[in-house]
């Protein structure tokens, strides 16, 4: 049955109104928007902090938890954009001492008014060394304090809450110890439908995860209409039926105003998607042991809480990709002859370029190092080395190169209106047949995965696979599962062990940020990857990250160091940076 008129008269003014304050909002000059500054307030918390810092955008106020920062999505209460800027700034400073005091709740309570009043009776404790430490910050609290108290009638006291935020719980624990078991057979399989619809939600700034209760799911209707005004409900223990129909468009005013405080885990396909960033979802469990058929390898995975290894912990399902397309082989050729062309003429430079032999037996220069050594050597009466020559020559390949490649979901989003997966495959190809031409021994892999228990590695062109053969296959690959990086570095470590040449790399091309079904989120899962790539260089296998990905850049750093990783944002780029790693990987 339709709505009365009535109630589609005010439904309609409700959206009206919100619609034009939104506007609004955005069409003020003086706002700063969080989104567009989170990278420079990053490096700001890193650098005084020396840790790890996350920013993310809070639900009013915010306050700390853990080394996630939590600031207003958006400010505009002063008169120009730079002095609305320097708000966040002295929130971030703030937060830093704040953190680094350890003001904030040891155990977790809801209570939003007595978490406020505790941020308020510790603010001069921050402030006394905040500003011992940054002069400027107190110059900033005096201008903003009497900015918000300018705001209220004499006597009255003002509210500084956005000065100084919340407490929040800060859980060092990291995740539950109970493991998810009963999950079905889909959790084996990486293809998820795509939804058709993504809405951004609101901030949220802690999770919690719940548990199904069925009798109670069936039962519950999330939606209903109250007051002619059709609302959403947060979590109540009474539960709805997750069908993954899509019909997040025919809700989105009521979700808008709904705090996606608690979730729940399903395997359940969905059409739409309500997308809130969350941060650390510390009730994500793991998954129960699960002893399935099917050849698999099992490789540790770095638990860096107890600074030990979690012994066979991930199953690795070895699978070469059967299904080829041919014609998105040859449209890419198509697409790239010009790019081809001229990155066929950069890395034959780089190929065909002759290098400086050390300590050889002949050479029309001497070697003055060797020279010395043979000087040494006669006052020492020992027998000299007649290897005291320079000699200029072409390098022989003793290379092998595995091209890693992340075909999980986050593969199927758009970096510079490009489709990530497509980069991923064209820039393979391309360089896929520059390897070839030069005869070098390479592998194209990908891989996905979905729990701990089910880690696909897929190769698509082996190192002794003729290219005819593997260059078709490439094209085929479409994204599925999550992103557990450490068991695919691994395993591309053992691939890499078994050949016979000296110099060898792992280029990993990623989004960088590791996730999965199971516990694998934030600081667990870089530090694994991070372990994974110590266990590299132990054997003498190097590693290199390309991501076109604009969020990587707080990933990448902590995994893989200095000067072993780029972060891109077209195709083009990616290609220039392979040429350039081509040429440190000839002089290694």
């Amino acid at each position: 049955m339709g709505l009365d008129l009535d109630e589609w008269v005010y439904g309609k003014l409700v959206r009206y109104f919100k619609k034009s304050r939104l506007k609004a909002e955005q069409e003020m000059h003086q706002k700063v928007d969080l989104e567009n500054i989170r990278p420079r307030l990053t490096y700001l918390a890193r650098a005084i902090t020396g840790k790890p810092i996350y920013i993310y955008p809070a639900e009013a106020e915010g306050g700390f938890k853990n080394n996630n920062f939590f600031l207003p999505r958006s400010f505009s209460e002063l008169p120009t954009w730079e002095e609305n800027l320097y708000f966040y700034f002295f929130r971030t400073l703030y937060l830093s001492t704040q953190q680094d005091l350890g003001y904030n709740w040891t155990k977790e309570t809801d209570d939003i008014v007595l978490s406020r009043q505790m941020a308020a009776q510790t603010a001069p404790a921050v402030l006394d060394k905040l500003n011992h430490d940054f002069r400027i910050a107190g110059q900033l609290h005096e201008k903003l304090k009497n900015h918000f108290q300018s705001k209220v009638r004499a006597g009255e006291q003002a509210d500084l809450s956005l000065l100084y935020g919340k407490w929040m719980y800060n859980d060092a624990s990291f995740g539950s110890e109970d493991e998810l078991h009963n999950f079905d057979d889909r959790s084996k399989k990486g293809k998820d439908e795509n939804p058709t619809t993504t809405i951004q939600a609101r901030a949220v700034e802690e999770v919690k995860n719940l548990t199904i209760d069925k009798k109670q799911q069936e039962d519950y209707v999330l939606l209903h209409n109250f007051e002619k005004v059709e609302t959403a409900e947060e979590a109540n223990g009474v539960w709805r039926d997750f069908d993954g129909k899509d019909e997040l468009e025919e809700h989105h005013d009521a979700l808008d105003e709904l705090s996606m405080k608690f979730t729940v885990r399903v395997d359940d396909p969905a059409h739409s998607v309500y997308q809130a960033e969350f941060v650390e979802n510390t009730t994500v469990s793991e998954s129960a042991e699960r002893d399935d058929k099917g050849f698999h390898l099992c490789y540790d995975e770095w638990d860096f809480h107890k600074k030990t290894y979690k012994t066979r912990f991930c199953k690795v399902y070895p699978k070469s990709q059967l299904k080829s397309d041919l014609a998105y082989y040859q449209n890419t050729i198509s697409k790239n002859a010009g790019t081809l062309l001229g990155l066929r003429k950069m890395l034959t430079s780089v190929n065909n370029k002759m290098q400086q032999q050390r300590r050889q037996s002949q050479g029309n220069e001497f070697d003055i190092d060797a020279l010395t050594d043979l000087y040494v050597d006669v006052h020492a009466r020992k027998t000299p080395s007649e290897n005291i020559y320079l000699s200029t020559k072409k390098k022989e390949k003793d290379l092998s190169i595995l091209l890693l490649l992340d075909v999980s979901l986050s593969s199927d989003g758009y970096a510079a209106n490009n489709r990530v997966i497509d980069v991923e495959k064209e820039v393979s190809i391309l360089f896929g047949e520059i390897l070839n031409e030069f005869k070098i021994d390479f592998s194209i892999d990908g891989f996905f995965s979905k729990t701990r228990n089910y880690s696909t590695y897929l190769t698509l062109k082996e190192f002794d696979e003729s290219w005819q053969e593997g260059k078709q296959k490439i094209g085929a690959v479409e994204p599925q599962g999550y992103t557990r990086i450490g068991a695919a570095l691994r395993h591309a470590g053992a691939r890499l062990d078994k050949r016979k040449t000296k110099n060898k790399w792992v280029i990993l091309i990623s989004d960088g940020k590791p996730n999965d079904y199971d516990r694998y989120e934030g600081k667990y899962g870089i530090q694994d990857i991070k372990q994974a790539l110590r266990e590299l260089n132990e054997r003498q296998i190097h590693s290199y990250a390309l991501a076109i990905e604009a969020q990587a850049k707080y990933y990448l750093p902590q995994m893989f160091g200095q000067n072993h990783y780029q972060i891109l944002t077209t195709p083009v780029e990616l290609l220039s940076s392979l040429v350039k790693l081509y040429e440190r990987i000839k002089h290694q």
